[in-house]
């Protein structure tokens, strides 16, 4: 891990195939980092592979999740396995989760001080938790993050959602003569419904395919 951190403070950028080598030193099947808007939804910008991208862009279509629950509460949360939790957690998640053949997820909050900036997320495609060197070693990962976020000026404020989910959300309140929230809410509920990602219903959305008018 300390290869993968001198270069990540070397290059000043997060470079995909290093969230690879993480992953392996930290004994997952893969991981990623996510930056989140000031509602608490993540937003990938790292990732060791399209798994990685898919637990982001599922979490931003339920609204709930490992990575929003750290994210909203600034805490650690160490899942190893989600079809036997000994306390029910995110329903709609667990429900989804598995068609992406993860079996265990863990998130590492991004923060310095009070700010939350993001999350690391790691998954594991088999049950199990992990070490404590390994919860040691992506403690100092997410350290290192925090600070490369703060540098390159993202995470927290600096972050809203998706472009189209963002633009997508604003029209929605004006067709239903809502607020933002209510609108986000409509757009996470139709997704979840028709069983698409949220990204593209916003898109039918942006691109005026989708009126909700018509989903009344």
């Amino acid at each position: 891990m300390a290869a993968v951190l001198a270069r990540i403070t070397a290059n000043d950028d997060l470079i995909g195939a290093l969230a690879d080598e993480a992953a392996t030193v930290a004994g997952v099947s893969g991981l990623g980092a996510v930056v989140t808007s000031t509602t608490g939804t993540p937003e990938s910008i790292w990732s060791s592979g399209a798994t990685n991208t898919a637990l982001a862009s599922l979490q931003l279509t339920l609204g709930e999740g490992p990575s929003v629950d750290a994210a909203r509460h600034g805490v650690l949360v160490l899942e190893p396995d989600l079809f036997n939790m000994p306390i029910p957690r995110w329903p709609a998640f667990a429900s989804a989760v598995g068609e992406l053949g993860v079996r265990a997820v863990f998130a590492f909050p991004l923060r310095i001080g009070a700010i939350g900036l993001g999350v690391l997320e790691l998954y594991r495609d088999s049950p199990g938790s992990m070490s404590t060197a390994q919860i040691g070693d992506v403690l100092v990962l997410a350290d290192a993050l925090t600070s490369l976020l703060l540098r390159l000026g993202l995470g927290g404020e600096f972050v809203v959602l998706r472009t189209a989910v963002h633009q997508a959300t604003g029209m929605i309140a004006e067709q239903l003569g809502v607020g933002l929230d209510e609108a986000l809410i409509r757009l996470r509920g139709y997704a979840f419904g028709s069983d698409r990602p949220i990204d593209d219903v916003a898109a039918d959305v942006v691109a005026k395919r989708l009126d909700f008018n018509d989903c009344l």
